[in-house]
């Protein structure tokens, strides 16, 4: 049976030690269009799309900011140039799960966990706000924005060894570790 092919991002699902889990702070964007699952960078103040082998801050959750009429909208993703307050998943320690995108050959196994991997971002992937980023599995093992720490446990996602499967993550390249 294959797995849903449907890129979501990053999803929090919990966290490593112990402590509060799945805090956010804010931050504030821009100039980027930002979805929510997009890992994201801090620069100059102000975040944006996290790109690959770049130092990611956190994973963007949703935003408020003040319509074309003035209303006050909270949305899972911010439009280009649209000021805003963001909501960062912000903590080194998070766990979120993510889609390996479908490379070929290249799929899952009970050895990836403890690799590392790179973003990757599926082009049609975005859809109704939510991020088309994908763990890249083409570079598991020698990529450095996310560690692999297992595989989900949701049916029609979980199947290890068909593309698509979806991975727990820990950010490896976060700004705060």
């Amino acid at each position: 049976m294959a797995n849903l092919n449907a890129p979501f991002g990053l999803n929090p699902v919990g966290k490593i030690g112990s402590g509060p889990s799945q805090k956010m702070s804010e931050y504030k964007v821009t100039n980027d269009a930002i979805f929510q699952g997009d890992p994201v960078a801090l620069a100059s103040g102000v975040i944006a799309q996290c790109a690959a082998g770049a130092a990611a801050c956190g994973v963007f959750w949703g935003a408020n900011y003040n319509n074309s009429d003035g209303k006050p909208q909270f949305r899972n993703n911010v439009p280009a140039s649209q000021a805003a307050t963001a909501f960062v998943y912000d903590d080194p320690y998070q766990v979120f799960e993510v889609q390996g995108d479908n490379a070929g050959s290249d799929v899952s196994d009970q050895t990836d966990v403890g690799q590392k991997a790179n973003y990757t971002v599926d082009p049609n992937g975005v859809n109704n706000g939510v991020s088309g980023y994908q763990l890249d599995v083409s570079n598991l093992g020698s990529g450095a924005d996310m560690m692999v720490t297992g595989f989900s446990t949701k049916e029609g996602r979980n199947e290890v060894g068909v593309a698509n499967v979806v991975y727990t993550v820990l950010i490896d390249n976060h700004l705060y570790a």
